[in-house]
């Protein structure tokens, strides 16, 4: 099954080393990792947001994160990577015989583009997929304004 993990998990839940795949910028696995771009554009809003909910705020994160429109950007950046989609496509396949944890920084309360890339793993791939944390609501776009 292919799962998911926070950083935080992984002594935890005592993952093993060969069945983690770290998905932050940075640590092998860049084609899976946000763009540059749309990692500064969600931490600039995020930033803001932070300001009225708190640092550190699930809900300043989580509003951020829709609000500039993170789902869609990251499937379509992935969705046009051959490499990206490759490279899912060999986890899904892994993950067939073993469970395979997709890695980042955010907790179950925080959204996260791991749950995205299990998302198009499931759909495309036809991936046993187990997504633990929250999602943003299904077509939350841009905010308004």
């Amino acid at each position: 099954m292919l799962r998911e993990a926070s950083i935080a998990d992984l002594k935890r839940l005592g993952i093993p080393r060969d069945r983690r795949v770290l998905v932050n910028r940075g640590r092998g696995n860049d084609e899976l990792a946000p763009s540059a771009e749309l990692l500064r554009e969600f931490l600039e809003r995020k930033k803001v947001l932070e300001e009225r909910f708190g640092r550190g705020s699930e809900t300043a994160h989580n509003r951020a994160f829709v609000e500039c429109a993170y789902e869609a950007r990251f499937r379509r950046q992935i969705e046009e990577d051959p490499a990206a989609l490759e490279r899912l496509a060999e986890l899904a396949a892994r993950s067939g015989t073993e469970d395979v944890y997709l890695v980042c920084y955010e907790g179950p309360e925080k959204a996260c583009h791991r749950r995205i890339l299990l998302r198009i793993a499931q759909e495309r791939f036809g991936a046993e997929v187990e997504v633990t944390g929250v999602e943003p609501p299904a077509g939350s776009g841009p905010r308004q304004g």
